[in-house]
């Protein structure tokens, strides 16, 4: 499974690479425990060079979804978001 993100005009990710208008977010590796003692996982895209961490949801789905929530709270530009 994967998290597609898709924007209405091409922006640059962390690394100019050219502008894209999609990233493919998929998870890295698998659930580790933080020191809270609950488990997370790295989400990443290689199109948009950034990885970042989550809480782990009890399905692919759930953890795809606390990765959409993130990513919406840090993009202040319109997207749209699919689960493939």
């Amino acid at each position: 499974m994967k998290l597609i993100q898709t924007f209405d005009q091409a922006i640059h990710g962390f690394c100019d690479g050219g502008p894209k208008s999609r990233f493919e977010w998929i998870i890295e590796g698998t659930p580790k425990q933080d020191f809270k003692g609950k488990y997370i996982v790295c989400i990443g895209s290689f199109e948009a060079n950034f990885w970042f961490h989550v809480s782990a949801g009890k399905t692919e789905r759930g953890t795809f979804g606390n990765a959409e929530r993130h990513l919406r709270k840090k993009i202040k530009k319109d997207c749209s978001f699919e689960i493939v």
